[in-house]
């Protein structure tokens, strides 16, 4: 079947739904989208970063504004608490990526995918596949749609996932990421960012079992008049009395206090005095996402394919949440340009991001083993060891703000 004038319905309205629903249109789809949130993802405001070149590549394309807002640190601070105020700096690694504020971005999205019907407010409870004939989503309010072709782009509890892989189910990595993000105007004490600004770095603070990272951001809001966040995530154990095995979160306003507790004593101990006020926000504005990673084994069933974390879930280390969502919408329009009918872009795109997803998620678990759940000895490693340390890490591939970033990719995985 021919792709231009085909129905498509896209399961999912943030991120990964919003490229997929541009890159479909382009290619001449008629796109739907339906999303289960009633404007909540218009008011999130938490830091991502993606590669340069793909920034740049979004912005040719017009995927997102010329004057889109981002932080474009080149160097990467590894500091350690040493007793001294400052801390010691074991190692400025060369580091370029773009930092976003996943609001504005999604935003910038939304915005760009104003052909698609974009329905707020409606939860899919099952997708029917029908071979390659077609597929069709039923709502909760009864209502059956149907579609030539469905994409999953339904996040990490994805049901699109569950409808082509049923026995599948993300796995939790046993830590977990703290999360939190201010106005600049609110920080207490600017000397710590004034010192890394001077280095055009980002931070990262490392600890036994675990680290802590802090760049900038756009502000929601006012990003583009230069108004921006501070954008703070540390990496620890999961914390005394929590249970995380079975996929969840805990968003602002949920941390109680004993949890919280634990957090103001790690700050204490193991972050140096410079830095700390950098990461110290009040308890209602702290977030803890669980780390969790899944692996598809085929991101294609018939006419249904799956976008973003609805297919492949890999931990935040790699740096590739957003990046991926967005590369594998632009992986469907490329493909679309090259095949003209479904079934042969789906086999091509299937095979493309099955295989990048595997190498995302072995990096990401790598990187987890590496950095949180087996830390080396901080105080002993000179910056050779870094370099290193890193390069056994990565393996032989190459991720963005690890070093000179590839032009066009998260990972240059060797397949």
């Amino acid at each position: 079947m021919s792709i231009a004038g085909s129905r498509v319905g896209v399961i999912g309205g943030s991120i990964a739904g919003c490229a997929a629903a541009i890159a479909l249109g382009r290619l001449g789809c008629e796109v739907e989208v339906f999303e289960r949130s009633s404007g909540a993802l218009r008011d999130r405001g938490a830091g991502i970063a993606i590669p340069v070149p793909l920034r740049d590549e979004l912005t040719e394309t017009g995927y997102l504004p010329a004057s889109y807002p981002t932080e474009s640190p080149t160097a990467r601070l590894w500091v350690l608490a040493d007793g001294s105020h400052d801390g010691r700096v074991l190692w400025q690694q060369g580091s370029r990526a773009a930092m976003n504020n996943w609001g504005v971005l999604w935003r910038s999205l939304r915005a760009a995918a104003d052909g698609a019907r974009y329905h707020e407010g409606v939860t899919v409870e099952h997708i029917e596949t029908e071979g390659e004939s077609g597929a069709s989503v039923r709502l909760t309010d009864g209502t059956t749609h149907p579609f030539d072709v469905v994409i999953g782009a339904d996040g990490y509890r994805s049901i699109a996932h569950q409808a082509i892989s049923s026995g599948s189910r993300p796995e939790f990595a046993g830590y977990v990421l703290w999360r939190g993000n201010y106005l600049e105007a609110d920080l207490g004490s600017r000397d710590g960012l004034d010192r890394l600004e001077a280095r055009g770095a980002w931070l990262t603070v490392c600890f036994d079992g675990g680290h802590g990272v802090m760049y900038m951001i756009p502000d929601l809001e006012r990003g583009s008049q230069g108004v921006r966040q501070v954008n703070w995530a540390i990496y620890t154990p999961a914390p005394a009395g929590l249970d995380f095995s079975e996929p969840t979160s805990i968003p602002p306003g949920q941390v109680d206090a004993a949890t919280f507790a634990q957090l103001e004593a790690l700050l204490d101990r193991s972050f140096p005095a410079l830095y700390r006020p950098l990461f110290e926000s009040p308890a209602s504005e702290v977030s803890i996402q669980p780390i969790y990673d899944q692996l598809a084994e085929t991101y294609v069933q018939g006419r249904v394919a799956l976008i973003g974390d609805a297919g492949t879930v890999t931990r935040p280390h790699t740096g590739s949440g957003a990046t991926k969502a967005i590369q594998d919408a632009l992986t469907l329009a490329r493909l679309g340009d090259e095949h003209d009918d479904w079934a042969a872009l789906l086999a091509a795109y299937d095979l493309d991001r099955t295989a990048t997803g595997r190498s995302l998620v072995g990096l990401g678990r790598r990187i987890g083993h590496a950095q949180v759940e087996a830390t080396p000895a901080w105080a002993d490693m000179s910056p050779d060891d870094f370099e290193a340390w890193t390069a056994a890490t990565l393996s032989g591939e190459k991720v963005y703000f690890y070093g000179d970033p590839p032009e066009r990719a998260v990972v240059s995985a060797s397949r």
